[in-house]
């Protein structure tokens, strides 16, 4: 805004001018001693009474935006895939639970099988997931049978897929999720996937859609030292 006045008043007289201008700064000065909490006090108590009260009021805590949610066992999560208009997929959404998790360097594979043995440095991960469709179409659990795991230290990588086992001797159903059908509205699959991880740090297996967007993480722990 310029500093320019427009507009042709006359100007006071000088004698005028002066006393109109001690007058208006008395009123500011008296009106200033007067401001604070309900107009009682001078202005340095009003400011270290609000200043105390600042201090005294608890913290809010607040989850930071576009933090990825966890899922933890026997707990269900709503999961949403926003539509592609470049592929024409609509948008779809679902409710995967956590049936059961479990961690091993060496699976079972029934009687006449040999066991599966984690490499050294790794571990297996045993996922059961169940997924109940609540959208208005096929949801895709392809997703739920890819991971990054990212470590404590901030290392990442691709979780290995482990197709050549299973987990049924854990206790885990039979059904492999990635040869169950994707559930139509109102349906729902449950299955098993297996992954291999470092066992060297605690670390978060993100499950993410095929955009690469974030749905959800689960964790993974170290093997003892």
């Amino acid at each position: 805004m310029s500093g320019r006045v427009s507009g042709g008043a006359a100007p006071y007289p000088r004698g005028r001018a002066v006393v109109a201008s001690v007058a208006v700064a008395s009123a500011v000065l008296l009106a200033g001693c007067g401001a604070g909490a309900g107009g009682d006090g001078p202005p340095s108590q009003s400011v270290s009474a609000a200043a105390e009260r600042e201090r005294a009021a608890p913290a809010v805590a607040s989850t930071p935006a576009g933090e990825v949610p966890e899922l933890r066992e026997t707990k269900t999560l709503p999961v949403s895939v926003p539509a592609n208009d470049v592929l024409d997929e609509p948008a779809t959404s679902a409710e995967v639970t956590l049936n059961r998790l479990r961690q091993a360097d060496r699976i079972a594979q029934g009687e006449y099988l040999e066991p599966i043995v984690a490499d050294p440095g790794t571990t297996f991960v045993c996922l059961e997931f169940r997924v109940r469709n609540t959208g208005d179409a096929e949801f895709d659990t392809g997703p739920l049978s890819r991971a990054r795991w990212t470590g404590q230290d901030g290392e990442t990588k691709q979780a290995d897929l482990e197709t050549s086992g299973n987990c049924v001797d854990l206790g885990f159903t039979e059904e492999n999720l990635i040869s169950e059908p994707h559930p139509r509205p109102g349906e729902f699959v449950e299955g098993t996937v297996l992954f291999a991880v470092s066992d060297e740090q605690d670390g978060l297996l993100e499950f993410s859609d095929g955009l690469e967007r974030p749905l959800f993480t689960v964790k993974t722990t170290a093997a003892p030292r």
